[in-house]
């Protein structure tokens, strides 16, 4: 049965293959690529392999976009046609006017539902509405303790390393993240730093590497099959542990809020919470909904807080792994972030507050020139509801999907020179920043916590660099002729961990 199952699907994309869209067949004439295609598949051969290799494979779409006419290619995976950009002219205009998420967003609602990140277009709109207000300045500068606190116990945690050699920072700073979101999203401390086999962190991270192979792989985003391979098992197995982990917390929240509405008490304060100083962005959600037609649910509740969770958590902590790796590699710029610490901070035990950070221009450099170089999330992909003309004359047919290169407008060098692959922090320290730089999108649909994961970065940076210098791994000297391997899932991450060592500072 199963067989004569998997003849039909196959004649039935067959016929879809041969019946492609005229005006996609004729842009593709136009742009095309430089890898083999074969029936029903499309271009996918060439996104077959490990993480490693697709990530290769997206640093080619990269290039390739580089060296053509048009600044552009396209390419087929199964019957779902791509154009792949890495010019900001073509990207802004993309991202500007073209807002719907592609099939991504069948594969991600699995575990986040109609959350923020991969929602419609009229669903992210009224959450967009609701959650951007929790992310202004006067609400997230409070959130800079939240990130010392648990900073300081990444500095705990890694000091049994100290002098012993080669370490692996992902985890640590990954459990540092969840700490922190899951403080500032629901005013609760979960202390997952100390506790390395924590469910919800281990569910978490299976997930996520579980999710990744199904994105270039077409016979995996049919559902049907889909269900059919162990790995959905597993994959319902970890979503259960994830909800209730979630529902839990927000379950708590409910009954401390619904507490303290019951109890006279300042405006400023909330019963239960770990700190009294800062509002979380469960509240924050719940506040803001009720000024609107209708108020969260428990599960968009669920939705919104699991992709702020996923977000929050990968964008900051590979920020700030890749940044360390790098300052491990380049000593002299290490010293000179520590020298403007010093300046500015000095040895204070005073707690760190936003305008403390601000200061900090070289250090907020180093952390943009990194984000330049290895953006977390280097691919962005779009779905064209409408044909859509570009700048430079090329017309994306309607339901094409386009996918905007960060890692190749970060690398194009017309945009940033000659010196393109080096790691030079002083390229941000005029204060003009090409519109090439795109580490948190661009347009409506732009990462909202952007904000958050910089202060996030730049505290946790701070205040490992004051107690530790960074060296580079042994065996794991990174130059030009020996550049970083590179994986994607569903964030991009270093093969080889983020592995350093470590000293004290005198």
């Amino acid at each position: 049965m199963f067989v004569q199952y998997v003849i039909v699907i196959v004649i039935l994309l067959l016929i879809v293959d041969r019946w492609k869209p005229k005006k996609m067949l004729i842009l593709h004439q136009q742009l095309g690529n430089d890898w083999a295609y074969y029936p029903i598949i499309g271009n996918a051969f060439s996104f077959i392999g490990n993480n490693e290799d697709l990530m290769t494979a997206f640093i080619k779409t990269s290039t390739q976009g580089l060296k053509r006419k048009y600044n552009a290619i396209s390419f087929w995976l199964g019957h779902i046609f791509f154009v792949g950009i890495s010019d900001p002219d073509l990207a802004i205009v993309v991202l500007k006017s073209t807002l719907d998420k592609n099939f991504v967003h069948k594969l991600t609602k699995h575990l986040s539902g109609n959350g923020l990140v991969f929602a419609p277009v009229d669903i992210w709109h009224r959450r967009r509405k609701i959650l951007a207000p929790t992310f202004a300045s006067r609400y997230v500068s409070k959130f800079v303790t939240v990130f010392e606190t648990h900073a300081k116990i990444i500095a705990e945690e890694l000091e049994s390393h100290v002098g012993k050699g080669n370490v692996s920072c992902l985890d640590y700073v990954t459990r540092y993240a969840l700490d922190s979101i899951c403080e500032t999203e629901f005013g609760m401390n979960m202390d997952m730093q100390r506790q390395p086999d924590h469910p919800f962190f281990n569910a978490f991270v299976e997930y996520l590497k579980n999710i990744a192979a199904r994105l270039c792989l077409p016979w995996l985003q049919i559902d049907a099959i889909y269900k059919l391979l162990p790995v959905y098992s597993r994959q319902e197995a970890t979503k259960k542990i994830i909800y209730e982990f979630i529902d839990n917390l927000i379950y708590k929240k409910k009954a401390l809020i619904k507490e303290r509405d019951g109890i006279e008490a300042k405006a400023d304060y909330l019963v239960g919470k770990t700190n009294p100083n800062i509002t979380s962005f469960l509240e924050l959600m719940i506040e803001n909904s009720k000024n609107t037609d209708k108020a969260y649910s428990h599960e968009e509740l669920r939705e919104e807080t699991l992709v702020l969770a996923l977000a929050g958590t990968d964008t900051s902590s590979i920020g700030i792994c890749f940044t360390i790796l790098l300052l491990s590699q380049h000593s002299d710029i290490q010293e000179r972030v520590y020298n403007e610490i010093q300046e500015f901070l000095s040895n204070s035990d005073k707690p760190l507050q936003m305008e403390d950070l601000l200061k900090l221009k070289y250090t907020k450099a180093v952390i943009n020139e990194t984000l330049r170089l290895y953006p977390p999330v280097p691919f962005i992909t779009r779905c064209c509801k409408e044909d859509l003309i570009l700048p430079n004359g090329i017309v994306i047919p309607k339901d094409s999907n386009v996918v905007v290169s960060i890692w190749g407008l970060h690398r194009n060098p017309q945009h940033w020179g000659d010196d393109v692959d080096d790691f030079n922090p002083d390229r941000f320290m005029s204060g003009q920043i090409p519109n090439a730089f795109m580490p948190f999108s661009h347009g409506p649909r732009n990462c909202v916590g952007y904000k958050y994961a910089m202060l996030s970065l730049t505290t946790t940076l701070v205040t490992l660099l004051r107690k530790y210098r960074f060296t580079p791994a042994t065996n794991f000297k990174y130059d030009k002729n020996n550049p970083l391997r590179l994986s994607f899932a569903i964030m991009m991450k270093h093969v080889d961990g983020f592995t350093v060592q470590m000293e004290y500072r005198e």
